[in-house]
């Protein structure tokens, strides 16, 4: 297929191979602007009895075709391209996979909080779960590195370790480690494994001597070439490059979906990114975004134009469900409870969820208690992030006084004052059955200060979405602000504390109906105002001393504020959010908080 012009591309089809299941959308341009049409799904066929993961797909297109009447598929299954009229064909085809477990990898470098964790940040960044971190100081002795490396049989290693023109001892040292396990690759036996070489520039020949025997080496630029700058991104081209070649052309059927495609199959979790970084980097926003699934959660983060994502490979709301349950503690769970539930009974809803992990809650009380869980994977997943998301490791910084007392806090570039979009994804969040839910669990577990908008993905097309935007930026952010996001709203969180009830905000709204909302937010108290999607009101907003809204203490807002299919959530309770320790009070104040958000039934506050 010659590579078309995106001004020539009206009809698009993308599909995301999942583990279990295969998402297809249709996406159209009318009248100068890109819409998603529709979506097919179908399971996914890349293990026995099938093992052709093209199956599945054409599966989910026909599905497309079935709803739509546009036929994608011809005769001998193959997807119709160029569009050959208004009822046949599409103009590109994309896909992303995480089918087989996905990108599994592991990472090695000289210090483990220093060339080891940009080796960390350039793997997860590239979409890959990483199954170890190897160092040189991690305290390991060299026979349990090689026994680890041995058994976990990872479909790559990226290397990395030194400054270019430093010491080349240690990196040697982790080239022979490797070299010594001999690695297999995962996926079949007539390939060598993937390594990526991406250190100090001086040790390449001695990596390249200790290597390239036994595994297929590649050399990429130092991606922390002096300890002020990581270098991340031609390391993680390279992993896009390698998945393509090697792991995906060992799984059952991929060579001939890569055939198919008109760009590089990415991995879900890296499209998910890539669009995050698209948009932020579009409309100059900071951003924030979850994907919180069964056994793990993703977070992506874009601050001062640096893209994080991090993997909680131990939190998720099915499989996982226990070790949140374990890493959270009883007590943390049960504060966000609007009624009474004992020890018992909540040991035993986890037990019931971990022995049947794919149900979903089938009463008011089973929904409260999902939800209470989610908010605590979700705030362990984010203090995760946040302690991943820093500054360079190893680089000096001149200190006052003061500022070194908040050195530990000030590690993380993390600022959710300067935080513009926050983005949730994943069933519980998604499949909320009121989107207050949704909105209310976002802002609990995230705690946004000052003004924040919040948003859902409708359906999960970020994948798709991400991997578009490589070959058509315009048609991939159009589809994500006009399809794929579910606007939520805006919420108004002014930072700080105070032991007493008292006004903490002074606000003035002018809706666009002309109504003037006007009043005093007390510390501890929530509201909300309705304004619709796409509505904006004029915003005045005047904090009290001590308290700020990113202007800084005590000083005025003046600016627009978005609407969405909650509105205006004013969060009165401080930053960072302390509930009440008496157990009689917490109740209270939540049934005043959730009441005044309207997240459930009046009779969920009657349940004991």
């Amino acid at each position: 297929m010659p590579v078309r012009k995106p001004e020539d591309i009206r009809v698009i089809v993308a599909t995301d191979c999942g583990s279990t299941t295969t998402k297809a959308i249709l996406i159209e341009e009318h009248e100068g602007e890109y819409r998603l049409i529709v979506r097919g799904e179908a399971p996914t066929t890349v293990e026995a009895p099938f093992e052709d993961v093209t199956m599945g797909v054409l599966n989910a297109i026909s599905e497309v075709t079935d709803l739509t009447g546009r036929k994608l598929i011809d005769e001998s299954g193959q997807i119709i391209r160029p569009a050959r009229n208004e009822k046949e064909g599409t103009d590109i085809y994309v896909s992303t996979s995480s089918a087989g477990g996905g990108l599994q990898m592991m990472v090695a470098g000289v210090v483990r909080t220093m060339t080891a964790e940009s080796a960390e940040r350039a793997a997860l960044g590239a979409g890959a779960i990483v199954m170890d971190v190897i160092a040189s100081n991690d305290k390991r002795l060299p026979h349990e590195q090689i026994e680890r490396i041995r058994r976990l049989r990872p479909d790559m290693i990226l290397l990395s370790g030194g400054v270019d023109g430093g010491t080349t001892t240690h990196v040697a040292e982790l080239a022979e480690i490797i070299a010594a396990a001999d690695p297999k690759p995962r996926l079949g036996h007539s390939y060598k494994l993937p390594v990526i070489y991406a250190g100090n520039k001086d040790a390449r020949e001695i990596v390249k001597n200790t290597l390239r025997d036994k595994v297929e080496l590649s050399i990429e630029e130092n991606i922390r070439p002096v300890l002020e700058k990581e270098n991340l991104g031609p390391a993680r081209e390279k992993i896009h490059e390698l998945f393509m070649e090697h792991v995906m052309a060992q799984a059952p059927g991929y060579p001939k979906l890569m055939s198919w495609t008109d760009a590089p199959i990415m991995p879900t979790p890296g499209a998910v990114g890539k669009i995050m970084k698209t948009i932020a980097d579009l409309e100059h926003i900071e951003i924030v975004g979850v994907d919180i699934g069964g056994a793990t959660t993703d977070i992506f983060s874009v601050f001062q134009g640096v893209f994080n994502r991090t993997v909680s490979a131990n939190l998720g709301m099915s499989y996982s469900i226990s070790n949140v349950f374990k890493a959270a503690g009883l007590a943390n769970v049960q504060r966000w409870i609007p009624f009474h539930l004992d020890e018992r009974e909540v040991r035993n809803r986890i037990k019931n969820k971990m022995i049947r992990p794919t149900t979903i809650p089938q009463t008011l009380n089973d929904l409260v208690f999902e939800q209470a869980v989610a908010r605590e994977a979700l705030r362990l997943a984010f203090i995760q992030h946040k302690s991943f998301a820093t500054r360079l490791k190893g680089v000096q910084t001149a200190r006052t006084i003061s500022e070194a007392f908040e050195q530990e806090q000030a590690e993380t570039i993390v600022n959710m004052m300067t935080l513009d979009m926050l983005i949730g994804s994943g069933g519980v969040l998604s499949h909320a059955p009121r989107r207050a839910q949704a909105a209310l669990m976002l802002i609990d577990s995230f705690q946004p200060e000052g003004i924040t908008r919040l948003a859902v993905d409708s359906i999960f097309m970020m994948p798709q979405l991400g991997v578009l935007s490589v070959v058509h930026p315009k048609a991939a952010t159009e589809v994500f602000e006009k399809d794929c996001l579910i606007h939520l709203g805006t919420c108004i969180a002014p930072a700080g504390q105070t032991n007493r009830e008292k006004p903490i905000l002074t606000y003035r709204f002018e809706l666009p109906d002309g109504r003037v909302e006007e009043g005093e937010l007390l510390y501890g108290e929530m509201k909300k105002f309705t304004l619709a999607v796409g509505e904006k009101a004029k915003a005045k907003l005047k904090p009290a001393r001590g308290f700020d809204l990113g202007q800084g203490k005590g000083e005025e807002v003046n600016c627009e504020v978005s609407g969405g299919v909650v509105g205006l959530i004013l969060d009165g309770r401080g930053r960072p959010l302390l509930l009440p320790e008496d157990k009689d009070e917490r109740v209270q104040k939540l049934v005043e908080w959730y009441r005044a958000i309207d997240i459930y039934p009046e009779k969920v506050y009657r349940m004991k």
